[in-house]
């Protein structure tokens, strides 16, 4: 049965991290253009935006290098410096870098009782909440660490929900990345997406920002989705 022959009876929340809770996607794409203007690299934020969004550190890699070859160890300190700087980036991260709506959202989730989860690419996911000053509200953190298939493979979701013991039908993901929609609907979850609608077009719903939008707005409009 397709997921939206059915009611949206949402007992967990999934959150992606970048472009979604905090706008470290902008850090992000610093810290690649950084790294292509010191290799020599055509780069700029429309080619970041438009096909990098959701890739994990390794596949964005290649994507910038496109048919340059390297070998491991390359990679790894490509890597590296691309990551060096990142962190340098996000030092002064606080709860004013939560994007809107975020910070209302999690307080009522947990009103509702309604599970919290993370499921981000982002090796550095962790250390990211943590400078927000919202990990304590999360119930359980997937990230690029915890499992090999990341986005737009279903597992980091997958992992999520089975951590938090909740069945993928009842997750809701939140979403800015089609990669990471691509990944929650192939895992059999309610996907909410976070920005333009030609971007996320197969998302059950899309929104253009959480801003002023209550967990109860988000399941009614759901529920008007799977009539």
């Amino acid at each position: 049965m397709d997921i939206l022959e059915r009611d949206p009876h949402i007992a967990a929340v999934i959150f992606d991290l970048d472009g979604v809770i905090t706008n470290t996607v902008y850090f992000h794409y610093l810290s690649w253009q950084q790294l292509a203007d010191e290799e020599g690299i055509p780069f700029d934020k429309l080619t970041h935006d438009s096909g990098m969004l959701g890739l994990n550190r390794e596949d964005a890699l290649c994507y910038i290098l496109g048919d340059r070859q390297i070998d491991l160890v390359q990679q790894q300190r490509l890597l590296k410096r691309k990551n060096d700087c990142y962190l340098e980036l996000i030092n002064e991260l606080n709860q004013d870098h939560l994007l809107p709506g975020i910070g209302n959202l999690l307080i009522e989730l947990h009103a509702a009782g309604v599970k919290i989860a993370l499921g981000s690419s982002s090796k550095n996911a962790e250390l990211v909440l943590r400078r927000l000053g919202i990990s304590q509200l999360f119930d359980f953190m997937a990230d690029g660490n915890s499992v090999s298939r990341l986005k737009p493979a279903p597992d980091i979701f997958l992992y999520a929900a089975k951590s938090i013991e909740i069945e993928s039908s009842q997750c809701l993901v939140i979403e800015d990345a089609p990669a990471g929609v691509a990944a929650a609907k192939s895992a059999g979850m309610w996907v909410l997406g976070v920005g333009p609608l030609e971007r996320l077009a197969q998302a059950d719903l899309v929104l253009p920002t959480l801003a002023g939008v209550g967990w109860t707005d988000i399941i009614a409009k759901l529920k008007y989705c799977g009539n």
